[in-house]
């Protein structure tokens, strides 16, 4: 999986090692999420962070 960023993402993931962790397991199994299950998971609220999220992800098939 690859994901580009923006700093609104990035930050907490660099930072909150619990964001980390809960997107890893949610976006490590045998199918990408859908399309509403991945917004929901890269607009999580981080303590700290109000930046703007933007996200893109790929997925092998």
């Amino acid at each position: 999986m690859l994901v580009l960023c923006t700093p609104g993402l990035a930050d907490p993931l660099r930072d909150t090692e619990a964001l980390r962790a809960r997107l890893a397991r949610r976006w490590s199994g045998g199918t990408p999420p859908g399309l509403a299950a991945f917004l929901a998971d890269a607009r999580v609220r981080v303590k700290g962070y109000a930046d703007d999220r933007t996200a893109a992800a790929v997925w092998e098939a």
